[in-house]
């Protein structure tokens, strides 16, 4: 599509900053001008709305971090630092090396549901896009924008970014309630069963199993997933004129839209889609285990860290803080405390993992801005890949 002149744009796209996106409207201007979407999307909100985010993301890092991890563990940052000061290079680039074997898998996840894409280009585009969602509160619409402009400079329609959004985003969130409840199942084996987290697999039992059957519903056929969507609209509206805020239409076309999209795609490659999902997390329980093993924490079994893994993964997805970083981190230490582990080397080895599955990726991520930039024989016409077609 031949991109407009910038008064045209602004004619067909006059939403103020400050105003909710619809995710249609951000496919609308990823289709005029990738690099558009993304400028739209960082500009959209007020400088003052932008300052109140980052302000409240960060006050509730600095308690998470500063007040509730040492209450809870008892320990202090020197004694984490002091834990930490054992790690021989060897351990670190063996952290590193399961780090970015993970990164290859996640790569995976992203060729299964971008038809087309090459492993290597997945790994930038995941790196790419990870790094601008970590350092703006708030910023997953952000990194939703860069994931258009960088898709279609490869060559992908808009309609096919879209489809893989959706469909890794369902898996990754099926992923998280479905861990506490493996978790559960495992600690039941063991006779471990423990209360907090027995209330935290039971609300992700019945979460997964709800949004299953939902799925299930809605890729079966248009009327039910009509029907799906004039439910989801109606708890969305009415949850909306409780907070006093504008109603959001169009639930129902957006459901039996998803639909016409996913089905093809999902029919095909679920299973190549779940098992590069499953491996990814596995590489991360992995690097979670390695980081608390080698700093010495042995009391806690596998799977009791695999529980304290599971409860964090599911607190990451709290949109408060970026990643949910802080509040999986919290959640994730109390657990491992809990189950009798050190308190300075189990903060210390959540810290650890935190350092490489967030931060880690923010200067990889701008390294991969500049591979993105730098390989032009990536680059192709615009929607001259389309991805997997509907049925």
């Amino acid at each position: 599509m031949t991109p407009t002149d910038p008064a045209d744009r602004s004619e067909a796209h006059p939403r103020a900053p400050g105003h909710a996106l619809d995710p249609a409207d951000l496919e609308r201007y990823a289709a005029d001008d990738p690099a558009e979407a993304l400028d739209h999307e960082l500009h959209r909100k007020s400088t003052g709305r932008r300052v109140a985010e980052g302000v409240v993301s960060l006050a509730a890092v600095a308690v998470l971090f500063l007040l509730v991890i040492p209450k809870v563990t008892g320990s202090t940052y020197r004694q984490v630092a002091h834990e930490l000061s054992h790690l021989s290079v060897t351990q670190i680039g063996l952290l590193t090396l399961v780090w970015a074997v993970g990164l290859v898998a996640y790569a995976g996840v992203l060729v299964a549901v971008l038809p087309g894409l090459r492993r290597a280009q997945g790994v930038v585009l995941n790196t790419a896009t990870s790094a601008v969602s970590n350092v703006v509160p708030f910023g997953g619409a952000v990194g939703v924008a860069a994931t258009y402009g960088i898709g279609r400079s490869w060559g992908f329609t808009v309609p096919a970014v879209t489809l893989g959004i959706l469909v890794s985003g369902v898996w990754n969130v099926l992923l998280k309630l479905g861990l506490p409840v493996i978790a559960l199942v495992l600690l039941a084996a063991t006779g471990d069963v423990r209360g907090g987290l027995m209330v935290a697999a039971a609300l992700g039992f019945v979460a997964l199993v709800a949004a299953v059957a939902v799925l299930t519903v809605v890729l079966r056929s248009d009327a039910l997933a009509g029907g799906v969507g004039r439910v989801l609209q109606t708890v969305l509206s009415w949850a909306l004129r409780l907070l006093r805020r504008p109603e959001q239409l169009g639930v129902e076309a957006a459901v039996v839209d998803f639909r016409h999209r996913s089905s093809g795609l999902i029919a095909a490659r679920w299973p190549r889609i779940t098992l590069w999902m499953l491996t990814y997390s596995l590489l991360q329980f992995a690097l979670q285990l390695l980081c608390l093993r080698l700093l010495g924490e042995h009391t806690i079994s596998t799977v009791q860290v695999f529980a304290a893994f599971a409860f964090g993964r599911l607190l990451s997805t709290v949109p408060l803080t970026p990643s949910g970083v802080g509040f999986a981190d919290a959640g994730a230490v109390a657990s491992l405390v809990a189950f009798g582990g050190d308190p300075a080397i189990c903060t210390a080895g959540v810290l650890l993992f935190t350092g490489f599955i967030f931060l880690l990726e923010i200067p990889v991520g701008g390294a991969a801005w500049i591979v993105w930039a730098r390989m032009t024989d990536w680059r192709r016409p615009p929607g001259s890949l389309g991805g997997l077609a509907s049925p």
